[in-house]
């Protein structure tokens, strides 16, 4: 939440110089990966979410408070929060832009957040490379023009854990 804090107060102090209202979202995760303890805060990107396969669940990480946090350089001083989670062996993060879900189906229909989730429940078992590439496929043919209207940028976390060595 501070480094985010910090990079706003720079941006913001750029950005109100100009006249042009300009805006860019962030997420920043610190992990360990002895413990599986990830630290992490959000400037209204979107939620990435937690493969969690061995309970079959996929679910959206979120901010303590339950709010959004505001994109980067739109006010002066937000209240960006450092937020926790615990990953166990076997879980997968996934990290992707909005033109994920951004993309216009039949009848004006958006490709949601939630359809996003579901998508993934279907294929949590997946290997990343797999899961990308089908999540990818699914969403082309939602689409009214098989493709996307925005960048996509998709990244993925194994967590497997670390057995931790005696001295």
């Amino acid at each position: 939440g501070e480094f985010l804090r910090k990079l706003n107060y720079d941006l913001y102090s750029i950005l109100k110089n100009t006249g042009t209202p300009m805006l860019t979202t962030a997420f920043y995760l610190v992990a360990d990966c002895r413990t599986g303890a990830v630290r992490y805060a959000n400037a209204g990107h979107p939620k990435p979410l937690i493969i969690r396969r061995s309970q079959n669940q996929v679910e959206p990480l979120s901010n303590a408070c339950g709010r959004g946090q505001p994109a980067l350089g739109l006010f002066e001083q937000p209240p960006y929060e450092t937020s926790t989670a615990t990953l166990t062996p076997g879980d997968f993060m996934m990290f992707f832009t909005d033109g994920l879900y951004e993309v216009q189906g039949q009848n004006e229909e958006l490709y949601s957040q939630q359809r996003l989730v579901l998508d993934m429940k279907n294929l949590l078992h997946h290997p990343p490379g797999v899961l990308f590439d089908e999540l990818i496929q699914s969403i082309r043919a939602f689409a009214v023009n098989g493709q996307f209207d925005d960048d996509v940028c998709l990244v993925g976390m194994d967590y497997i854990g670390l057995k931790l060595l005696k001295s």
